[in-house]
């Protein structure tokens, strides 16, 4: 089993963000459970997800890779 479990991944890339900022990973591991947690977010995520699936841009602004499929030139995409 690898480590973190599947399941908590998305909560330990935050923590290991946030532990940064932070005195103790204990602090930095429970603001990242806490923004996991939020429906808001989990919806947001969601929707992001399924904007990029769709291949539709998600409108978030950022988000690298509609920013740069935005100012991409498109005879700069497929040179001939």
């Amino acid at each position: 089993m690898s480590y973190p479990p599947a399941d908590d991944r998305l909560r330990h890339l935050l923590a290991q963000r946030i532990n940064c900022h932070v005195d103790t990973w204990k602090l930095a591991f429970f603001i990242a459970g806490c923004i996991v947690d939020d429906l808001d977010i989990r919806d947001e995520l969601d929707r992001i997800a399924a904007a990029h699936a769709a291949g539709q841009p998600c409108g978030d602004r950022n988000c690298r890779a509609c920013f740069t499929a935005q100012f991409t030139n498109p005879s700069q995409e497929n040179p001939t």
